[in-house]
């Protein structure tokens, strides 16, 4: 069982967990929030009928589920699932599940790889920082994974750090929790998603600006086209 899919590691963070905030160039940036917000705003902008509650959403490597709170907090009404390979990571995202937002999401422990979810299940899955944590001979088994919990037409978006981005690599050299991190760029994102299935893709490159600054964000949208960002989103749909 590789680095990745040994939960202990994961689980000691679990309680402290703060999205690498303990990191001070990162917190001078931002909150932990505002570094979600970011990819969360541009999932809605993506997917506007996660507002309806008409989607079934699978956060991928959950965590502690900020993703999907955040999600929520922004107005966001889907069907809420996660999966982590960490049992201490998921009950930690059960505890801080605002009461106020409903029913915590379903939340199930991964074996490695492998979900217990149906096949098909999901409208949309999204993968969230987790890539860089699966040791590189592992990621295919992930990619099979994605496709095969997401419907036909689903659309499944993976993001990650941009390697390209030198204060990136700064960062998670000294976070941590991304000490037996391997970054991989967007390029190797695509081949490995084509390797699994017969998607249509697009990449947008996110965080030019401090998460923290949210009103700079339309700078950040006028660069995406620009390999150069802090995270990158690759975004994919399944053939119908």
């Amino acid at each position: 069982m590789s680095a990745e899919f040994d939960p202990p590691e994961f689980d000691r963070h679990a309680a402290s967990y703060d999205g690498g905030i303990d990191n001070s160039v990162k917190r001078m940036m931002g909150d932990a929030d505002s570094f979600i917000a970011v990819k969360a705003r541009w999932l809605m902008r993506r997917e506007p009928a996660l507002r309806s509650g008409s989607l079934i959403l699978l956060d991928y490597g959950c965590g502690v589920g900020d993703l999907m709170r955040v999600l929520a907090g922004m107005g966001a009404r889907a069907t809420f699932e996660g999966c982590d390979v960490s049992v201490g990571m998921l009950a930690e995202a059960s505890r801080r599940w605002p009461a106020a937002f409903g029913p915590a999401p379903t939340l199930e422990p991964q074996e490695g790889a492998r979900t217990r979810f149906a096949d098909r299940r999901f409208d949309v899955v999204v993968i969230s920082a987790v890539l860089h944590h699966v040791p590189p001979p592992e990621r295919p088994a992930v990619y099979a994974e994605l496709g095969r919990v997401l419907r036909p037409g689903g659309r499944l978006y993976v993001f990650e750090h941009n390697p390209r981005n030198p204060l990136v690599r700064h960062v998670i050299a000294r976070t941590p929790i991304d000490a037996n991190a391997v970054l991989l760029d967007a390029r190797e994102v695509r081949q490995g998603l084509l390797s699994a299935g017969r998607y249509a893709l697009a990449t947008d490159y996110l965080m030019f600006t401090p998460p923290g600054m949210a009103f700079l964000e339309p700078v950040d949208r006028a660069l995406a086209w620009l390999p150069l960002g802090a995270q990158y989103a690759v975004a994919a749909r399944k053939p119908a």
